[in-house]
């Protein structure tokens, strides 16, 4: 009857195992088993009473004597001891087998699961790292959409997951927007994985970077999600956190865990920019100016106010002082004199009603529109940045001599460029022009981390969590002196 009960149990087993049966035909196993279980219990009761009737029987019929009886040696137990308790051996071993088989296939069936799991759009491809992009935001609106619409076409990139921390939690997003239900087909056909939250994520077993891109206020908890998660690198969308405190505990919880970080300075990889820093170092004493513009309507600065809440110094002008930092040593202990421009022309501050407050309790939000400003650091260094939100899509960079002399200037985009990312405005007004602008940059930054990590090596020429904190200290102690400056007016 073991024997019996083996067999099934074998059978069942491998009728469980089977990744094509589907779930109810993997169900019937479990009920053979239970009423296999179910008959070899009620065989052994069955087999008990009939003994002891049968020896009640013989006994009223007086076979044999008390002596005789008495003198009979007592056949060998047929239970077990069990915490105190005598159990039939049968029924021991029948739940024993019963409980096996059960915990066999539960093992089965989490491995199965497992299986289902989506695992990327290119899983186990040799030569790739696992990639999770953290705050997606809306298509053609959102940095960490476009970065995602590059990593999907990286050959060495497995996109793992997604993120979406509002536009997935119905909760909070009652009304998802057709252009982000389209990106969810197309990444469920991809295999892309998609949660609300890090935490609904799996441990990373393979190298995985985690691209945070989300609201720099929410940066700090991502980052260390992603951190608890095992990401071996993290490329931290600028400027990383909202405060200079807030970005040292993020380092310092990296630096425990092993995690390398970069910050997408985008800038530090720009052509124009390595011109401008390659002349300015063969020319003694020269003199730098570099000069930062948006595109966006007077009109629409309300909505750049309140959404980019940490200020046009940490958010915008932030570019050109990581550059400050990186290729001219600038420190805010290193500064000498900081000079404001307060020309209304170069400077200016402006309180906006905040978009989506009314009547009676408005809110307000204050910012800068423009800023200009000058750095004499303590060895001499003289360099200047100007940030304008409503200047215009482009950037440049001058290089002076010692006499103030203008020897060169370098302008993003080019004219072939510029050319370029006209027609791809036209062919697709809804996209963010600083998308196309600035694709090949950021296309090169994530390119580098890649390429690092499948190396084993530091990414050349992107800015670390150092650069950042430095030049996060900048932006502070900047937004400070235009203040001063301006409210001394």
């Amino acid at each position: 009857q073991q024997t019996s009960t083996v067999r099934i149990s074998i059978a069942s087993f491998r009728m469980m195992q089977s990744g094509s049966t589907s779930w109810r035909k993997r169900l019937v196993p479990f009920f053979v088993l239970f009423l296999h279980f179910v008959c070899v219990c009620e065989a052994q009761f069955g087999r008990k009473k009939g003994k002891k009737d049968q020896d009640l029987a013989e006994q009223a019929a007086g076979s044999g004597t008390p002596e005789q009886e008495s003198s009979e040696p007592e056949s060998a137990p047929e239970t077990v001891e069990l915490f105190g308790f005598e159990v039939d051996k049968a029924i021991f071993y029948g739940v024993t087998l019963f409980l096996a088989v059960v915990l066999s296939a539960g093992i089965v069936f989490q491995l199965d699961a497992e299986k289902k799991r989506k695992k990327g759009n290119r899983p186990n491809t040799p030569g790739t790292v696992d990639v999770v992009v953290v705050g997606t935001g809306m298509p053609k609106r959102g940095m960490g959409w476009y970065h995602l619409t590059q990593l999907l076409e990286m050959k060495t990139v497995n996109v793992r997951a997604i993120v979406e921390p509002f536009f997935l939690n119905p909760e909070l997003c009652k009304n998802v927007p057709e252009s982000f239900v389209k990106l969810t087909e197309s990444l469920d056909e991809a295999d892309v994985e998609m949660v609300k939250s890090v935490d609904d994520l799996r441990p990373f077993r393979r190298p995985t970077m985690c691209l945070i891109a989300g609201r720099t206020p929410d940066n700090p908890k991502f980052f260390a999600q992603c951190v608890a998660k095992g990401a071996s690198v993290i490329y931290l969308e600028k400027p990383g956190a909202p405060s200079v405190a807030e970005l040292e505990k993020m380092k310092n919880l990296a630096d425990k865990a092993g995690t390398k970080v970069y910050i997408g300075y985008n800038k530090n990889v720009s052509k124009y920019v390595q011109k401008t820093v390659d002349l300015a170092r063969k020319i003694p004493n020269s003199m730098v100016y570099f000069c930062h513009n948006n595109a966006y309507q007077k009109a629409d600065l309300p909505e750049c106010f309140a959404r980019n809440s940490e200020g046009m110094m940490k958010n915008m002008a932030i570019h050109e002082l990581a550059l400050l930092v990186t290729f001219f040593d600038v420190r805010v202990e290193s500064i000498d004199k900081f000079k404001v421009n307060t020309d209304k022309l170069f400077s200016e501050k402006l309180t906006v009603w905040k978009p989506g407050t009314t009547l009676p309790k408005p809110e307000y939000v204050s910012d800068f529109s423009r800023a200009a400003f000058k750095i004499i650091t303590k060895d001499g260094s003289n360099v200047a940045v100007m940030a304008d939100r409503c200047g215009g899509n482009f950037s440049f960079a001058v290089v002076k001599d010692e006499s103030g002399k203008e020897v060169q200037k370098f302008e993003f985009p080019d004219q072939e460029t510029q050319s370029k990312v006209d027609e791809q405005c036209k062919q697709d007004p809804e996209m963010m022009p600083y998308f196309f602008l600035q694709s090949d940059d950021y296309l090169e930054l994530k390119t580098r981390v890649v390429n690092s990590m499948l190396a084993g090596t530091d990414a050349a020429g992107l800015a670390t969590i150092d650069i950042g904190l430095n030049a996060l200290k900048l932006a502070e102690f900047g937004t400070a002196q235009l203040n001063k400056a301006l409210e001394a007016l």
